[in-house]
Order: structure tokens, then C-alpha cells, then sequence
């Protein structure tokens, strides 16, 4: 019986000493794994930061973790929030834009750019992240209650109560979207 490793792309088992996963061709030699050990276990630490909102503790382990792993998608998506939540839109946008270049049906990483575009007050692009989000996955529940925030604030109320009804088909006993969609239904 041969000993394997997984794969830290794919995390299929391979053999020890292969040079390439059979299976999606990663690169597991050339002293790569040794950084992307160290970035896999830097993503783990600032997650925990990030558990207990400690996002300016996360982001240099992020940043790092980035650094050394360059395709790790989910250090670029989470990097992309924690930037968010430290006001620093258009850092966050740009890691977030990554973590979606490297993996272009990444339904929450548009979500989290929506959110990104919204927090700074451009609901154009935050209403197009949403529909991306929502088109990758027709049923992202939060995608549509986003939308549907975006859609009031561009006084797009059809669009809003369209939304809000879609997402409380997902979440009937929203009752804070069930009260917005009741005060959109009294304003029409």
C-alpha cells in the first residue's frame, strides 16, 4: 500500500513524490506546498480573528497568505470581506474581483463585491453583482434580499418588491423582509 497526500487544489488523494495531480494538474512539488501549507494555516488563524470581528488582525495573515499561495481563492473572497469591513472599499473590491477572476462562478464572491459596491454607494454595480450571483445560483436567498436594498435605493420599487417576494419564497418567516416588502406594497 502506497502512502498519498491530497491534493491541496482538488483535494483528491495522490501518491507521495508525484510531482502533478493526476487529476487537475496543480503543481505539488518545487517547495510550493511548504508556502501553501504556511498560507492555508495563515487563512485558518485570520479566520478565527475574523470570527470575533477582528478584521484588521485577519487582513495581514490574508495579505500574506495571498502572497505566498497567489490561486487561493478563498483567502482572496475572505481578504475582499475583511477589507469591506474596515471601510477600505476599493482594496476589498479588488480582492474580491480576484477571488471571481480565479474562479468565475464564485456565486459569493459576487454577493460579497454586491455588498462591497453598496456599502460605498454604487448600486449599479452592486444590483449587477447580485443578478451574477443570482443567475450562478437562482436560489441565493441573500442575493435577493441584497438586491432588493439596492433596488430601493435606486427608487427601483418593482424591482425591490419583486425581490423581496422572491427571497421570502426561500425565507417565509423573514419578518423584517416581510415588513419592507408590506411598506413597499403601502407606497405603490
Amino acid at each position: 500500500m502506497s502512502e498519498t497526500t491530497r491534493c491541496f487544489n482538488c483535494t483528491r488523494e495522490v501518491p507521495l513524490g508525484v510531482d502533478n495531480c493526476p487529476v487537475c494538474g496543480f503543481a505539488l512539488s518545487g517547495g510550493r506546498i511548504d508556502a501553501i501549507k504556511e498560507a492555508a494555516e495563515l487563512n485558518s488563524r485570520a479566520q478565527l480573528h475574523d470570527s470575533k470581528g477582528e478584521w484588521e488582525q485577519s487582513i495581514p495573515m490574508y495579505s500574506r497568505a495571498v502572497e505566498l499561495y497567489p490561486d487561493f481563492i478563498v483567502a482572496h473572497y475572505s481578504l475582499g470581506i475583511a477589507l469591506g469591513k474596515t471601510k477600505r472599499f476599493a482594496e476589498a473590491k479588488e480582492a474580491l474581483t480576484t477571488a471571481i477572476r480565479l474562479k468565475p462562478d464564485f456565486a459569493a464572491a459576487y454577493t460579497a463585491r454586491g455588498d462591497i459596491d453598496a456599502g460605498a454607494g454604487n448600486y449599479d454595480a452592486a444590483v449587477n453583482d447580485y443578478s451574477k450571483a443570482l443567475e450562478l445560483y437562482p436560489d441565493y436567498a441573500q442575493a435577493y434580499y441584497k438586491r432588493s436594498l439596492a433596488w430601493i435605493e435606486k427608487e427601483c420599487f418593482f424591482e425591490a418588491r419583486q425581490d423581496l417576494e422572491d427571497y421570502l419564497f426561500y425565507k417565509p418567516h423573514d419578518a423584517r423582509a416581510r415588513r419592507r416588502l408590506d411598506k413597499l406594497k403601502e407606497g405603490a
